[in-house]
């Protein structure tokens, strides 16, 4: 286990109470966090682009780690960084990332310098056609983060599935339920941590 890796489940949501002024949302189980978000009737996206972030994600994401401080934005679009700074990468060079790369690849992303990634992706072949691109293979970019991520970093990753990914590089720190209104579609968020080599926890 490593320094950055020292915050149990508990210790995180105790800091997203401290840090994000909402109502309890999560409990831990087998040093899994486990929960729910309604976000409410808010709407606003505050980037104002397609399939941005809900008002008040970031916030709440931004509250379960509070030790991090080297983010990097997969999917980036136009994040509110005023929300989570950090860097960004994005395939379209229009919305001016700080790295444009495919995220099923990264090649030209120093991806063991963060310790956060938030992933945001197309859910479906519809969302990606908004983007003007072709839908993203989930499993090729969990294998581009697992090759070039340390130990200890985590992946928030927002979805309506849950990613394929190789247990012997990824732990599941956690699972919560994001309901964002009537005639919004549920999603998920899932908390990845990068397995230290040869760490065989559960």
């Amino acid at each position: 286990m490593t320094a950055a890796t020292t915050l149990t489940a508990d210790d995180r949501i105790e800091a997203y109470a401290r840090g994000s002024n909402f109502p309890p949302a999560l409990w831990a189980l087998n040093g899994v966090i486990h929960g729910i978000w309604i976000m409410g009737n808010d709407y606003r996206v505050r980037s104002g682009y397609y399939g941005g972030y809900p008002a008040t994600c970031l916030r709440r994401v931004r509250s379960l780690f509070p030790k991090k401080t080297a983010v990097l934005h997969l999917f980036s679009g136009r994040v509110d960084l005023s929300e989570m700074p950090g860097d960004t990468v994005d395939i379209n060079p229009e919305l001016d990332p700080t790295f444009v790369d495919d995220a099923q690849t990264l090649k030209g992303v120093p991806v063991h310098d963060y310790d956060l990634i938030l992933c945001d992706p197309p859910y479906s072949v519809e969302d990606a056609e908004h983007y003007k691109t072709t839908m993203v293979k989930r499993n090729l970019v969990m294998r581009a983060l697992s090759e070039r991520s340390k130990p200890g970093t985590h992946v928030v990753w927002l979805d309506q599935v849950l990613p394929m990914y190789r247990k012997s590089d990824w732990l599941v720190r956690g699972y919560i339920g994001v309901v964002k209104s009537t005639n919004h579609r549920f999603r998920v968020v899932t908390i990845f941590e990068r397995r230290e080599a040869g760490d065989d926890e559960g």
